[in-house]
């Protein structure tokens, strides 16, 4: 395979020698030292061979990237962290604009903000922030590239608190797909700075992010874990904290294998700015039912917490997920999350629920391209495992256990974590009303759909003319 357009046809040499000349960085080419290394992306699902990476020194190769994209007609995917559930961090035969060496970042104390390049990895912005005692919504992955996980919107553990990575940004610069550079910000084009929190990759590549920070100390985190046998207890004790919660206390919830073989229940909770309520918290959660079978509690720095499953989303495994939102946890609901879990095919796979509220639901829907913001739990079924030959069931495990499921949905689904699940799915990440906005933006700002590997949001058709 070499680099093709979109029409598969090869794209002559002399095309490709002008744009290793003209940009900084580095260019592979699939006969090149180092693409093998370059092609690799963290989901090992993905085998992709792309024509041409050019791994960029700075947003002057942004620019140059896009420009010969759009010229020679070549289908372009855009890589930071490379950490895209469905893929979309590379492509076979086209160009693949890897960000990951635009690793800037200074932290301005008098403004209060981060100014951001896209491909640091959120351990590599907790670090630089924590060490003047801030932070900013990240997600709950510390290899996680920030550039995807923001414009997706970003959830994590500090979303209760902080409010969701896009409503923390406060500007950011776009590659446009004309190649023009734009400052986007609530007074530098509002609307592609709207479209850019919550509406993926569909306008552009940002490469730069100027992010709003919070002071940030050592957090109390720990485990509550309860029989599944006791799973009418938990869900209704579960639903009911939810419900009264501190904004500063984050909950996530999984399943765990026990040593008699049953299973088990975990509440994982992060108070991220531990008080003197903080252990009674901690007993409300150990109170749900009979007593726990396990209740641990530690104290640990804020990218310590980010760090915490790292190990379970290791790089270069093959991973298939669904994701839904659920406005409470029922006893019916959480007793088919655990049937759903205990039919997985992998015991690398697993289920999880991430609580939301707090401050994500006190930004008014319409402000950001990000919706979903009604109090509920994020629920999670992420299919892990290692060989290619198992591909089919674990994929299939996923989406029964999804299927099971959707009777208990709210309807919502975070953009960050939808797959190979078609355009009304993408619809229901956005809602109608959302998602007729952003495709009327993105014929605005990319009427050719050159950014078209993600999500895909298609540009609204032009309006047929009234009759005279």
């Amino acid at each position: 395979m070499t680099l093709k357009n979109r029409s598969g046809q090869p794209v002559e040499q002399a095309h490709i020698d002008a744009l290793r000349a003209a940009v900084r960085g580095e260019v592979f080419a699939q006969d090149d030292e180092g693409y093998a290394q370059a092609r690799l992306v963290w989901n090992g699902y993905f085998n992709r061979r792309p024509g041409l990476i050019v791994r960029c020194a700075g947003a002057a190769d942004v620019v140059d990237a896009v420009r010969f994209a759009t010229e020679h007609d070549i289908l372009l995917a855009v890589r930071s962290g490379g950490h895209s559930y469905p893929g979309h961090s590379t492509i076979d035969d086209g160009l693949v604009v890897d960000l990951s060496r635009l690793k800037g970042i200074r932290v301005d104390l008098q403004r209060g903000v981060a100014i951001c390049e896209p491909g640091l990895l959120l351990a590599e912005l907790d670090d630089e922030t924590y060490r003047f005692g801030l932070a900013v919504t990240g997600g709950q992955v510390s290899h996680t590239g920030i550039a995807g996980l923001t414009v997706g919107g970003g959830i994590g553990w500090l979303c209760r608190a902080q409010g969701l990575t896009v409503d923390n940004l406060v500007a950011a610069d776009v590659v446009l797909a004309d190649g023009e550079v734009r400052r986007a910000s609530a007074e530098d084009d509002a609307d592609l700075f709207w479209a850019i929190r919550g509406g993926g990759g569909n306008f552009g590549i940002v490469t730069s992010f100027e992010y709003r920070l919070h002071p940030q100390g050592a957090c109390r985190t720990g485990v509550v874990a309860y029989r599944a046998a006791d799973h009418a207890a938990v869900a209704r004790g579960l639903s009911a904290f939810a419900a009264t919660a501190p904004d500063r206390l984050a909950l996530a919830a999984g399943f765990f294998d026990l040593e008699d073989g049953s299973t088990g229940i975990a509440v994982r909770y992060v108070d991220t700015a531990p008080a003197e309520d903080t252990d009674a918290l901690i007993d409300a959660l150990a109170g749900f039912g009979p007593e726990p079978v396990l209740r641990t509690t530690e104290t640990l720095p804020y990218p310590k917490v980010q760090q915490l499953a790292d190990a379970d989303m290791a790089h270069h495994r093959r991973y298939y997920t669904r994701s839904f939102m659920v406005d409470t946890v029922t006893e019916e609901a959480l007793a088919t999350l655990i049937e759903g879990y205990r039919s997985r095919k992998s015991e690398l796979s697993q289920i999880g629920l991430m609580l939301l509220g707090g401050q994500v639901a006190r930004v008014a829907p319409e402000a950001t391209a990000y919706p979903h913001r009604d109090p509920g739990f994020l629920v999670t079924l992420l299919g892990g495992w290692t060989e290619e030959q198992d591909d089919r069931a674990n994929t299939d495990w996923c989406r029964s256990v999804y299927d099971t499921l959707q009777r208990f949905t709210s309807g919502g689904v975070y953009v960050n974590e939808l797959v190979d699940e078609g355009e009304r799915r993408i619809v229901s990440a956005y809602g109608e009303d959302h998602y007729r906005r952003l495709s009327e933006l993105k014929a605005k700002y990319d009427p050719r759909n050159v950014f078209r590997v993600n999500q895909n949001i298609k540009p609204a058709k032009p309006a047929e003319p009234a009759l005279a």
